[in-house]
């Protein structure tokens, strides 16, 4: 019943088939978020409370859902890893997490220029921000984690 999830398992396989795909869903992805961009950024007409501050909220948003969705993938590859013993899914854990840390860095940061015209400070102490800042740590200590493991297997 598994044996399609352990076939792609398998270095070999999965690197075909996704190189095959890599480069359409490259330019797929390219023009999508160009195009949503630009739409967002340009054509959008100003919030009638917040004025053009609004804008920023079609970064933070999507910045603060990937973040939070990179983590539970994190999660996912870590708990088939722990499982099945696929070496990718350890793979992917090393790389969701630089870039998990880096779109909740954003999402922190394009809160904080929202927050600021929007509640008058750029900070403030509520669930939703702290539990962001706090996977930002998560993200940053599983880094650490693996630089330090990885150089202790290296220094043997």
């Amino acid at each position: 019943m598994l044996n399609w999830f352990h076939r792609l398992g398998s270095p070999k396989i999965f690197f075909e088939i996704s190189g095959r795909w890599q480069v359409p869903l490259l330019l797929l992805s390219v023009l999508m978020l160009t195009g949503g961009a630009a739409w967002a950024l340009l054509f959008v007409p100003p919030d009638y409370q917040q004025g053009h501050s609004v804008r920023i909220m079609y970064i933070h948003v999507p910045a603060a859902i990937l973040a939070q969705s990179g983590y539970v993938m994190m999660a996912g590859a870590a708990a088939v890893f722990l499982i099945w013993r696929i070496k990718l899914a350890d793979v992917a854990v090393k790389c969701i997490a630089p870039l998990g840390a880096s779109i909740t860095f954003l999402a922190l940061v394009t809160g904080a220029i929202w927050g600021k015209p929007t509640w008058g400070t750029w900070w403030v102490w509520d669930a939703r921000l702290t539990s962001t800042l706090v996977l930002f740590f998560l993200y940053i200590g599983v880094i650490a984690l693996r630089s330090a493991m990885e150089r202790q297997a290296g220094s043997r």
